[in-house]
């Protein structure tokens, strides 16, 4: 330790030296995580029983919050900490895209949701039918692996999925990895509460930190239950045991996640028992009902009543041979929000949710930025107008926390071309104000009292990070105000449109295909490596 330091600096100090130890733990885990061929002798999740239970012991010595230790260990454990000669090799992803008015016209991205809930029903039916221009983004490959792990036949062709038919589903005795999406888990651990039998589900990073007690407690009414492998923890990896017993008749909690809600519906289908849900009592019910009723009239599933006695009639669904999917409304609404930044016209091939909430609230949160947006005709338009201009704060209404970053980015826009401070959306539930904080200086901006206030000179880190892939679209609509700034891990964008970055570096006219790599001829000179002295 240097003499005359501070305390800012001591402090410092001790963080990188803490640092390195989480590092050189991160390394450890990993052996432990290694199958036994390869000389670990041990299991990840039996290692992980281990340790929690020996940290939850030394932490007492230090703690006298529980909770607060155990939250602690589960960060820890998932934290992927990079070697000095690998964080040496990382490039910075520099955003400096074109800012000419844009000329868009492409086909739009499928919904992520819509794909997978027809994933399902077509898995579950036996059906054979096809899914097409299909988003390969980590929430839909995760399913189809999973599904695959059931006994479906699922198989990726040039960008469609496609479903061979086939026999029933059976998830007894099975170990099935869930991925890093609830709706994934739902719709998996659904289906197979409707099938006697016992099996283990595995996840990622966001899973293990779950809290599925709401989906635990619910369970009991559909003769299953779940009991998790890791002591004291809420997510994953669970064992799921069940009876194969499902009632005639079951009251979804208020407590149950929207996903969980949808996931229920359609695993209803599969359960060959005549069943009456009853939904009063959550506030997502409508939204849920509508959302799935849609799907199951193009199946031809028989159903009757409302929210108080929604009543599905058993018999298999007859899955379209290629279902209609809309376009996503979360990306769907990102790529439309570029004339914002950069002037010109989006348009998109595809049918817009409309008549849905999230549909209809996405549209205006476009509008409200200032766009002309028209959608009908299997085609979804956004223009910019002088309206752009003079458009107030971003109106989010009623969507859900993923569309607060590109919120937070319209704002941006709107302070820089008035000079004027815009105010932001109130912020969602459980998002840290710093992050946001964080986010708009890269732009030389500063949040104070809900608004965002324009060309200041605050600190900024050189390197940003984003926490998801929906703060990663929105920092790219940010470099259009500030070019040159720096993304440290652009490949997040994958858990929803890995085809965005060629969306992005094609403006203003992408075409969406990839430059073929030149061919290296004889008669053109090789390339030479001088090593200098």
């Amino acid at each position: 330790m240097k003499k005359n330091m501070t305390l800012v600096e001591e402090i410092s100090e001790m963080d990188v030296e803490l640092m390195k130890l989480l590092a050189r733990r991160s390394k450890l885990i990993q052996k432990t995580r290694r199958p036994k061929k390869e000389g670990s002798g041990t299991t990840g999740i039996s290692s992980e029983k281990q340790l929690r239970l020996l940290w939850e012991a030394n932490a007492t010595k230090f703690s006298k919050d529980p909770r607060l230790a155990r939250q602690l260990f589960s960060l820890i454990q998932d934290i992927e900490f990079t070697s000095k000669a690998e964080s040496d090799e990382r490039t910075e992803f520099t955003l400096s895209p074109n800012r000419k008015p844009v000329n868009v016209d492409l086909p739009g991205p499928a919904s992520l949701k819509s794909a997978r809930l027809w994933m399902t029903l077509a898995a579950m039916s036996g059906t054979k039918c096809r899914l097409k221009s299909l988003l390969t983004a980590d929430p839909v490959t995760e399913l189809v692996k999973a599904l695959n792990q059931a006994g479906a036949s699922l198989y990726w062709q040039d960008g469609d999925v496609i479903s061979k038919g086939g026999e029933a589903l059976s998830f007894a005795d099975k170990v099935i990895f869930a991925g890093d999406d609830h709706l994934n888990f739902y719709l998996l651990a659904l289906m197979a509460a409707g099938r006697h039998g016992t099996l283990k589900f595995t996840g990622g990073s966001v899973l293990k930190d779950a809290d599925l007690t709401a989906f635990r407690h619910f369970l009991p009414q559909l003769g299953a239950r779940v009991a998790h492998v890791v002591p004291r923890s809420n997510g994953l990896p669970v064992r799921l045991e069940c009876s194969g017993i499902i009632p005639d008749a079951i009251a979804i909690p208020s407590d149950l996640p929207a996903e969980a809600v949808v996931a229920c519906l359609i695993a209803a289908t599969s359960w060959d028992v005549r069943v009456t849900i009853n939904l009063t009592n959550n506030a997502n019910a409508e939204t849920c009902l509508a959302e799935v009723s849609a799907l199951l009239d193009q199946c031809g599933v028989q159903y009757s009543g409302g929210t108080s006695d929604f009543t599905i009639f058993p018999g298999p669904a007859s899955v379209p041979t290629e279902p209609q999917l809309a376009l996503d409304p979360v990306i769907g609404t990102t790529l439309l929000s570029v004339p914002v930044f950069t002037a010109g016209t989006v348009k998109l091939d595809g049918a817009w949710p409309v008549k849905t909430e999230e549909g209809d609230a996405a549209l205006a949160l476009l509008r409200s930025a200032g766009l002309e947006v028209t959608a009908r005709d299997g085609k979804v338009i956004a223009s910019a107008t002088a309206a752009v201009a003079k458009a107030g704060q971003p109106d989010m209404g009623t969507l859900p926390a993923a569309y607060y970053p590109l919120s937070v980015a319209m704002a941006c826009a709107r302070a820089k071309a008035t000079g004027e401070p815009v105010a932001l959306p109130p912020l969602p539930a459980g998002m840290d104000l710093v992050l946001v904080e964080g986010f708009v200086a890269q732009a030389h901006m500063l949040i104070d009292d809900g608004k965002v206030f324009p060309s200041v000179d605050v600190p900024a880190a050189p390197l940003w990070t984003s926490p998801d892939a929906n703060w990663t679209m929105a920092f790219a609509m940010l470099a259009f105000l500030k070019r040159s700034i720096k993304l440290a891990n652009p490949g997040n964008i994958t858990d929803l449109m890995p085809s965005f970055w060629t969306f992005y570096n094609g403006l203003p006219e992408p075409t969406m295909t990839r430059k073929p790599k030149q061919e290296t001829t004889s008669d053109q000179p090789k390339r030479r490596r001088i090593i200098a002295e």
